[in-house]
Order: C-alpha cells, then sequence, then structure tokens
C-alpha cells in the first residue's frame, strides 16, 4: 500500500478515498493479500491496463468507486459489455 494510503488512514486525512473508504466501513489497514482479492492475474503492459480500467467503469457504472472522478471517462465499449453480461446473466 502506498504511504500516502498509510499517513491519510493513520491520521485521518481527507486526501485519499481509500483511507476514507477503510475508516467509513470500520476496516482495517492490513496485507494486501489478506485484505482483497484477485480478480484476475495479468502482466503488467496495455493488457493489465485495459482489465484495470475496466474493473474501474464496472464499480463506477454501480457508484462504487473510490477513484477520483477525474479518472473515470466514458467508454461506450465497457458499456456494452456490462449491458450484454446484465441481459444474458442477470
Amino acid at each position: 500500500m502506498a504511504s500516502e494510503h498509510k499517513r491519510s488512514f493513520t491520521h485521518n486525512y481527507q486526501s485519499s478515498k481509500y483511507a476514507m473508504h477503510l475508516l467509513e466501513h470500520s476496516r482495517t489497514l492490513g496485507n494486501m493479500q489478506d485484505v482483497m482479492r484477485v480478480l484476475q492475474f495479468q502482466k503488467k503492459g496495455i493488457h493489465l491496463d485495459t482489465i484495470e480500467r475496466f474493473h474501474i467503469h464496472r464499480q463506477a457504472a454501480k457508484n462504487n468507486h473510490l477513484n477520483d472522478d477525474h479518472t473515470l471517462s466514458a467508454n461506450r465499449i465497457f458499456d456494452t459489455i456490462l449491458s450484454d453480461f446484465q441481459n444474458k446473466y442477470i
């Protein structure tokens, strides 16, 4: 975890949405292996970047994201994938 998130959590600063989320939901800091789950494995590179953007977009579509709004952008391809998934599996 980045030091700015730890510092924000420890001192209850409003500078990290991740730290704010932990504090608001009475979560604790811990090792990544203990507090997170792997969604998908991918080597570094453009594929990882795309997968990461998709998962962020998916959570933003549910209004369940921690990223700053300026990091989010419209993506019609992701919206189509999410719509197709919902129509087939939900």
